[in-house]
Formats: C-alpha cells, sequence, structure tokens
C-alpha cells in the first residue's frame, strides 16, 4: 500500500520562513526548546515542513499576538486544537508576562552601559518571538521609558544616546542584510528635519521590508525640499517620514504642504509627531500613520492600492 505522506508538500525552512515571518532560528528555537512543531528530516538531516506545520505556526503567532508567552502555547494547542480567541494571561495566574522580564533585563543593562547584557536579552527575544512582535512590545516600550527618564534621571540622556547606539548598529546590518532579497514597490524613508534619532525610521524600514517593500533609506534630519527628485529618480511610490520631536509650525503647515504639492506620491508622517499632529497633518494632505508599525504598513499598503485603482477586466 503507498504511504500517505508520499506526495505530501513539503518546504524548506527558508520557504517557511518567508510563509509567516517567523526567521529560521525562531523556528528552530520552537522546535528545539518547546518542541512546538516538528518537521520532517531530509537524509542530510535539513528540514521539510508540512502545510500542518505551517499552519500550525500560523496558530502559535494568534496566540503570541494575544499575549501569550511562548512556554505557554504547546498545552493550549493540545487542549484547543484550533482557538479562535485566548484570554490573556491575568496577574497571579501563573502567567508571567514574558515582555515586562525582557524590558526589565534590557533597561537593567541600559542603566549598567552593558552591551553584552543588551544583547543577550535582544537576541534572547528574537530567538523566540517575531521581529515585529519583539519591535511592538519589547522596543517601543523601552524607547518610550528611556525617553521619559530623559529629563528626569540624571543618567537619563547617557542611557538613551547609549540604547539608540547599540539599536542604531544592530537595525542598521540588519537592514542591509535583508534590503537585497526585497522586490516589491519602493518606499522612500526619511527623518524629518530636526529629527536625529534613527530608530524608529530604521525599525519601520525593517517591517517594510519584511512586508515585500524595497526600501530606500535616506536616514535622520532629511530636509524635505530635495525629496520630490529623489522619489522621481528611485522611482519610489511613497515617501514615508518618521519623527518623535515637536515640529516647528511652519514644518507641517508649510513645508510638508509643499512636498505633497511637488510630488506625484502619497506622502507618510509616523512616529509621535503624527499622534500628535494628525489633524495638521492631515491638513497638509499627507497621511497620519499609526503608533503601531503593522497598522502603519497596512494603511500604506491601503493608500497605495486606492492609487493604482482598480485591475482592467
Amino acid at each position: 500500500m503507498p504511504d500517505n505522506d508520499e506526495h505530501e508538500a513539503l518546504y524548506p525552512i527558508r520557504t517557511v520562513s518567508a510563509l509567516t515571518g517567523v526567521n529560521p532560528v525562531t523556528l528552530r528555537a520552537w522546535e528545539r526548546r518547546y518542541g512546538l512543531i516538528k518537521p520532517k528530516r531530509t537524509p542530510k538531516g535539513h528540514r521539510l515542513y508540512a502545510d500542518a506545520d505551517i499552519e500550525r505556526i500560523q496558530r502559535i503567532l494568534e496566540l503570541l499576538k494575544q499575549g501569550i508567552p511562548i512556554s505557554q502555547t504547546r498545552q493550549l494547542l493540545a487542549n484547543q486544537p484550533k482557538p479562535l480567541r485566548t484570554p490573556e494571561p491575568q496577574p497571579g495566574s501563573g502567567g508571567q508576562d514574558p515582555w515586562e522580564d525582557y524590558q526589565n533585563r534590557m533597561h537593567g543593562a541600559v542603566a549598567r552601559f552593558d552591551e553584552f547584557g543588551l544583547d543577550a536579552a535582544y537576541n534572547d527575544a528574537l530567538s523566540l518571538y517575531p521581529v515585529d512582535l519583539v519591535t511592538r512590545l519589547l522596543v517601543m516600550p523601552l524607547l518610550r521609558r528611556l525617553r521619559g527618564r530623559w529629563e528626569t534621571e540624571p543618567a537619563g540622556p547617557a542611557e538613551a544616546h547609549f540604547f539608540n547606539a547599540y539599536m542604531r548598529n544592530k537595525l542598521g546590518a540588519r537592514f542591509h542584510h535583508q534590503s537585497s532579497r526585497s522586490q516589491g514597490p519602493k518606499l522612500l524613508a526619511a527623518g524629518m528635519p530636526g529629527e536625529y534619532n534613527e530608530i524608529e525610521l530604521l525599525l519601520f524600514s525593517l517591517s517594510a521590508l519584511t512586508h515585500g517593500y524595497r526600501v530606500v533609506l535616506l536616514g535622520g534630519n532629511m530636509p524635505l525640499q530635495p525629496l520630490p527628485l529623489a522619489q522621481q529618480r528611485a522611482e519610489a511610490r511613497g515617501v514615508v517620514i518618521y519623527g518623535s520631536i515637536e515640529p516647528p509650525p511652519a514644518l507641517i503647515n508649510t513645508h510638508v504642504a509643499s512636498l505633497v504639492q511637488n510630488i506625484g506620491v502619497p506622502v507618510f508622517l509616523g512616529g509621535e509627531t503624527a499622534q500628535n499632529h494628525a489633524d495638521g497633518i492631515r491638513g497638509a494632505g499627507a497621511l497620519p500613520l499609526p503608533a503601531d508599525i503593522g497598522e502603519s504598513l497596512v494603511a500604506i499598503d491601503e493608500r497605495l492600492t486606492q492609487r493604482r485603482g482598480p485591475t482592467p477586466v
């Protein structure tokens, strides 16, 4: 009798990573440390994943997005194979928040100016969780925490600069590694004039690469006047400007409005500046992006799709 698995579709780990957004290091950690997935192996030991494995990975991601620690997902999957919604663990219920632990570890390392400890905690989180989740639930809250200490703690500015330097090196290396793989539409990405902190811009750019965009990264403190020419030469489909500063009134009311009028593609503004000045940004003809980077990419997708219009029948 023929083996039922003989004609089963099997995928290598790189393909599964592209399909699910979970990097190969994390997939291996889920298998070895938690037994969450059990791929088949080739005679040479290479992993091969079935459609059922990919479905299970996607269900694991759903649980993680609901706030379930990775250590609890195996039991939840066993008890309820296809959960629709699972409540977040409540304090005192044995469901310790892993993100609070990672954040405390990273913040402690920053306060000691301990790059080795900072790297260990960040890499530990990345080995178990998808990068978008690490960005949303770990890096962004820690950035806000450090900004809050800038004015209240004597060493606050030094801590923030230390963390920014570490993340800029870490994210910059990952950006250059990943940028050669993207084949989608181009986005021009820059920090607004007066914005020297590039961390949120880099985090957005990395997520955009993962999302399928190609990103032309111009860095922080970018004057707006050259952007129309840069967009034309790069053939970018949209321009994304990030900032966390309090801008002078003329920046949005005059300079962003002028940019929108002189450029042939949508202009998006992200970061704290967009949250605090959403109405003014809309009035200037640009689109303020949500605080969450994943939601920002959905908003960009929708705007660029509207601009293309319906596909002819």
